[in-house]
């Protein structure tokens, strides 16, 4: 049986171009356990590690998030990168 994914990216486009805002919209089923050291990291076209990321945020917990529920959230960046490059990858695992 497949494993279904605890964060699911939604309406990511493929590449972000310089001096523009980014949001990440994204989604945690109820699986996922928060944890201080969640982050959303944006990363260059052909990167090969995490530790390639541009720039991240840390994902917090939504004001008002109930425990083993679903949530949507949205992580906003500002692209200041001299070409196009960015594709957001993901919340570091729990």
């Amino acid at each position: 049986m497949e494993k279904q994914s605890k964060v699911v990216f939604r309406n990511v486009g493929q590449l972000y171009f310089p001096q523009t805002r980014v949001e990440c919209h994204y989604s945690l089923t109820s699986d996922h356990h928060w944890s201080s050291s969640d982050w959303i990291g944006l990363f260059e076209v052909g990167w090969s590690s995490v530790k390639d990321y541009y720039t991240y945020t840390w994902a917090l917990a939504p004001e008002g998030y109930t425990k083993g529920t679903d949530v949507n959230c949205c992580a906003l960046f500002h692209c200041t990168s001299s070409h196009p490059c960015l594709v957001p990858l993901a919340i570091s695992p729990d």
